[in-house]
């Protein structure tokens, strides 16, 4: 899992800084500002392989500011709730982009919409706030999974010779994303329930 966790300092204190104007937190809203053009680029200007590169590209920003958080010891604590919010609403509205042009089925989308909606609202019934739970392994792993395979969705609609390779790995990409983000929303759920109860350590987890 040393992925997840690339730039971190050997040995190395971690500190949370309260600071909003950082790298990673510019680089949290340049990803933030793509979201509308990637919409476009699918529904607009019906450019699939365009907005293939340019949700690729926002996708591969989610590790490279947790990247240079750790690096350069700049993990903030707005970073750390900003930044997983961003990676959902990267997510739905890829979800509902796709959806509308016809490339993701409607179950699915409700399963990946649905999950950070009921999370959502219990979060806010229950703390009035987001709570400050770290982002654990299976929330990682799903992340990772869904914002390749949903890319992978628009550069396999094209007409080329691999096209078809690409959407089997894409589709098999987003099966293990869903299934690994209803274990993350689980395990959210428990730490949520605990930290209510205050048997649980309100502890916010690493930048990204």
């Amino acid at each position: 899992m040393g992925l997840f966790d690339a730039g971190r300092r050997p040995g190395a204190q971690e500190t949370v800084h309260e600071r909003v104007l950082t790298a990673p937190n510019a680089i949290t809203a340049v990803r933030l500002a793509g979201l509308p053009v990637v919409a476009w680029l699918v529904l607009g200007a019906d450019a699939p392989l365009a907005a293939f590169w340019v949700l690729a590209a926002i996708a591969a920003t989610d590790w490279v500011d947790g990247y240079v958080a750790r690096r350069f010891d700049q993990v903030s604590r707005v970073g750390q709730v900003v930044d997983p919010l961003v990676d959902r609403l990267l997510l739905i509205t890829a979800a509902l982009t796709l959806l509308a042009a016809g490339l993701l089925p409607w179950p699915l989308v409700a399963l990946l919409v649905g999950r950070d909606v009921v999370l959502l609202a219990t979060s806010f019934a229950l703390f009035g706030a987001v709570p400050p739970i770290p982002v654990n392994r299976a929330g990682k792993v799903a992340t990772a999974a869904l914002l390749t395979g949903l890319p992978g969705l628009l550069l396999g609609a094209g007409d080329w010779a691999g096209a078809e390779p690409v959407r089997l790995l894409a589709w098999a990409l987003l099966a293990v994303g869903a299934l690994a983000y209803y274990v993350a929303g689980v395990q959210y759920a428990v730490a949520a329930w605990r930290l209510r109860r205050g048997t649980g350590q309100p502890d916010v987890g690493p930048h990204g």
